[in-house]
């Protein structure tokens, strides 16, 4: 997409905007985690974690791409979507956040139900979940939701991502995982939310590796196998598209088309002649 970076890309030095996405990485992760655990001391869980995904997701998708979770910034490292630096950073505000919303719910409901585990079942008579079946439940489950935000961000799918589809499509997403894993683990899938709600929980059982080590690792299986299996060389795209726009009249004296590329959330803007969009050109 245009190579790993290291340090924080031009538009992340403008007007302050790395700053504001740390912020509301920060703000999106305390409210996944509040909402979403204390959904689990009444509610159905899943629908709770859905829920608070798609609502936050609407709120901050268009400022830090709405990961509130440091595999998803990870694979987005790994697919030359932002830089090191922007997502060690986003790593940070996510688990201060993590702690933030476990800590404020505990301080106001006086207990935080929701901590992970290899759980038992229903009933006594059920074995636990063996330390491989809860890795790779927690591996699959990771998968389905960093696909999710790679496919959500995609700009070789030919139009701008809609407010209203990017948290649809998150919140689906951790909807189902949870629905499904959370009799199983407890549906981590987020090793700040999983780590730090077990920390301020005062229950970091010895298995806690499963919560971490699974989602990190489906970070780089999901974002590897998705651009080079799944997503659309974005060159011969970005070739196809100039002249879809341009057409027979390409080298008339009207001003031509530029194709840029919001290099945080990925989407495609085309204005004509000269944008004013805060984001680089991805291909001339």
């Amino acid at each position: 997409m245009g190579g790993w970076s290291i340090l924080p890309r031009k538009s992340d030095r403008v007007s302050g905007k790395l700053l504001r996405s740390c912020i509301a990485e920060l703000f999106g992760t305390f409210s996944v985690v509040f909402w979403g655990t204390g959904a689990a001391i009444e509610s159905n869980v899943a629908l709770g974690f859905g829920i608070a995904t798609a609502v936050t997701a609407y709120i901050f998708h268009d400022i830090s791409g709405a990961h509130f979770n440091p595999a998803v910034s990870l694979a987005m490292f790994f697919a030359q979507r932002i830089s090191l630096v922007r997502c060690l950073l986003y790593w940070a505000m996510q688990i201060l956040g993590a702690v933030l919303g476990a800590a404020v719910l505990l301080l106001v409901n006086g207990k935080v139900v929701g901590a992970v585990d290899l759980r038992k079942g229903v009933g006594d008579e059920i074995e636990g979940v063996p330390d491989w079946a809860g890795f790779i439940a927690e591996l699959i489950g990771s998968l389905t939701i960093i696909f999710t935000y790679l496919a959500a961000t995609n700009a070789h799918r030919g139009h701008r991502v809609s407010s209203y589809d990017y948290p649809i499509a998150v919140g689906l997403a951790v909807f189902v995982v949870h629905l499904t894993l959370h009799p199983l683990t407890g549906a981590g899938v987020n090793p700040a939310r999983a780590l730090m709600v077990n920390a301020v929980n005062k229950e970091v059982r010895h298995r806690i590796w499963v919560y971490i080590v699974g989602p990190l690792i489906a970070s780089i299986i999901g974002a590897f196998s998705y651009e080079l299996i799944f997503s659309y060389p974005l060159k011969e795209w970005l070739d196809e598209k100039v002249i879809e726009m341009d057409g027979p009249t390409k080298h008339q004296a009207s001003p031509p088309k530029e194709v840029i590329v919001d290099t945080n959330t990925y989407d495609v803007v085309v204005e004509n002649p000269v944008t004013k969009y805060n984001g680089e050109i991805a291909y001339e």
